[in-house]
């Protein structure tokens, strides 16, 4: 069973994909280090917050008190933790994290839409708490990633960096990582294959739910 840190943390990055600062903001903290402490069990909420925490996740208070009652939104059918029940520490100073297969019919929402079909074991280093591991599939952002790497998505950052790789759910073509150019005008997601075409879109067309994440690390064979 999630304990309450977990299920705030879930909420924050799973339901909600926002950092802690906008989490902070959003629930009306000056510091944004009181939601770090709740997700690490530091500190517990007071009755008032959890009922604000609840309403601003969309999930029952008694979901968040006991578990026992998946009650959050309608849009997440399947209550998942993409983030410590995917990770088994291992020795060594590795970690294993489950793998998903990117599914390009996934809603923005219930991405990655999938259950894991394998494991993979990185270094501690490298994972981060909210960060899910992708496998891509096809030749779209060849040679930079290869057909069967797997990426590490993190979906509490969805703040666009102009150059930086993202995963992002297009309404024609579904989850799809890119690298992101922004300018004053347009966002450009561009392929890292010259065999396949740039996807425009102006600028503020790009709504902050089709952002599922940035892309933080890749492994891969060549």
């Amino acid at each position: 069973m999630l304990t309450l840190g977990e299920k705030i943390r879930y909420l924050r990055t799973v339901l909600l994909r926002e950092n802690q600062a906008a989490f902070a903001e959003r629930l009306g903290f000056a510091r944004v280090a009181t939601i770090s402490d709740y997700e690490k069990n530091k500190r517990t909420p007071d009755v008032n917050t959890l009922r604000k925490i609840a309403c601003v996740g969309g999930v029952t208070l008694e979901w968040l008190l006991t578990g026992q009652d998946q009650g959050c939104r309608p849009r997440t059918p399947e209550l998942r933790d993409h983030t410590a029940g995917d990770v088994r520490h291992a020795p060594g100073g590795f970690v294993e994290v489950k793998v998903y297969e990117i599914n390009s019919a996934a809603a923005p929402a219930g991405f990655p839409g999938t259950s894991p079909g394998s494991s993979l074991l990185i270094p501690r280093q490298d994972h981060k708490d909210g960060t899910v591991a992708v496998r891509i599939k096809g030749d779209s952002m060849s040679p930079c990633i290869m057909d069967g790497g797997v990426v590490g998505i993190d979906m509490g950052e969805r703040r666009l960096v102009s150059g930086e790789l993202y995963a992002v759910w297009l309404d024609y073509e579904g989850a799809t990582v890119k690298r992101v150019f922004v300018f004053p005008d347009r966002i450009v997601l561009k392929p890292g294959n010259p065999a396949f075409p740039d996807t425009t879109i102006p600028a503020g067309k790009l709504c902050e739910e089709h952002m599922i994440g940035r892309v933080v690390w890749l492994y891969q064979k060549f």
